[in-house]
């Protein structure tokens, strides 16, 4: 019998030309947009009922999920088949509750019995969310839930029945608090990180760093640290920190003596600080805000204490070892000149002062968030 033919992959150029890729990147586009405003229209105006405010947002995730991250590689034969399958059945288990909200709020948990569709649903809701998961961040994280679902069936006392209750039918599985903080918190931090960095933030936090440090021993790496600090303000991402501040740093120490081991460890040290640094954090503050019921603001105050301490430590770290090696700084004739840099892009540190003292003023984070 005859190998059979390997499937035909067009390139991203060819498909990015394509009548069904163009359209493709404008659904997407609608999509993003339409959960943007979504969610600006909520910090403004206030969210609806937990439930559809929560189910509300994520079905703009999955559908952004499965349009962004394919089963098949783009262009193959029917790459899209399997992914729209999977979208339907992710609003399905999503409307299956909002078409039938009052039988929701009605019904008495761990009471009243489930029915076929509701075990039914509750079977795909897991299946989905650990199915969209896996696309985004890889297996670590719904191998890990699958280990704790396989032990509370077979090493505990909760029937199934119970289980998909607490995972679909109350507020505290998938519908919980983590995805209310993603909802409330996380989506409105992302545009404003977003809106900074396309506004030339990261631009005006590295020539702000080289302004000050550039020039002193191992003055790039430094720069690395202050403007990965800076950046850090308002991206909450070690991903977007590497990003923006890594293509000019990393070449830039070891133009000036840096070990390229080094000098990358640096840059990735610096970066991952980024996630504790206020006002804009990682998503597990907004969650520990949550948990802890106290203010964001109170969470933000608490993080900045160990942030600094972190960046201290490393940037003398970076000093000793700039001063063991004898490693120069660049010359001040080639670094931007501080008054120089305040005056065209000093500007755009006002919306992170706009949200500190907002939430300093006792405004919500969200409400905050959307103001700049």
């Amino acid at each position: 019998m005859s190998e059979a033919a390997p499937p035909v992959v067009v390139s991203d150029e060819k498909l990015a030309t394509t009548p069904g890729s163009v359209a493709l990147r404008w659904l997407i586009n609608a999509v993003a947009i339409a959960m943007s405003l979504y969610h600006m229209y909520v910090a403004a105006f206030g969210p609806p009922e937990a439930i559809i405010f929560r189910g509300t947002h994520l079905l703009f995730a999955l559908t952004l999920v499965f349009l962004l991250y394919p089963m098949k590689p783009r262009g193959a034969p029917g790459w899209r088949a399997a992914d729209l399958l999977l979208l339907a059945l992710g609003y399905s288990f999503v409307l299956h509750i909002f078409t039938n909200y009052e039988y929701f709020t009605n019904r008495i948990i761990y009471i009243d019995d489930l029915t076929t569709a509701d075990k039914f649903y509750a079977i795909v809701a897991v299946a989905i969310v650990l199915e969209a998961t896996r696309r985004v961040i890889g297996l670590a994280l719904p191998l890990t839930a699958v280990a704790f679902l396989i032990y509370a069936i077979g090493f505990t006392r909760i029937t199934p029945q119970v289980l998909m209750e607490q995972l679909y039918f109350s507020t505290e599985g998938i519908f919980g608090s983590t995805l209310g903080v993603s909802a409330s918190y996380v989506m409105l931090f992302v545009l404003f990180g977003s809106f900074m960095e396309r506004s030339g933030t990261g631009q005006l936090f590295m020539d702000f760093s080289m302004s000050l440090t550039g020039h002193t021993a191992g003055g790039p790496g430094k720069v690395a640290i202050v403007s990965s600090a800076l950046f850090g303000t308002v991206s909450g991402s070690a991903v977007a920190n590497v990003m923006v501040d890594g293509p000019i740093t990393i070449p830039l120490m070891k133009r000036t003596g840096f070990r390229p081991p080094f000098a990358a460890a640096v840059e990735a040290v610096a970066s991952t600080g980024g996630q504790i640094m206020p006002p804009v954090m990682g998503a597990a503050a907004f969650v520990m805000a949550e948990f802890l019921a106290v203010p964001y603001a109170q969470v933000a105050l608490w993080a900045a204490i160990p942030a600094l301490l972190y960046y201290v430590s490393l940037f003398f770290a970076v000093h000793f070892d700039a001063k063991r090696y004898k490693l120069a700084g660049v010359p001040k004739s080639e670094l931007p000149r501080f008054f120089r840099v305040m005056a065209v892009r000093g500007h755009l540190f006002v919306p992170i002062f706009v949200v500190l003292f907002g939430l300093i003023l006792g405004y919500s984070a969200p409400l905050c968030a959307l103001a700049v």
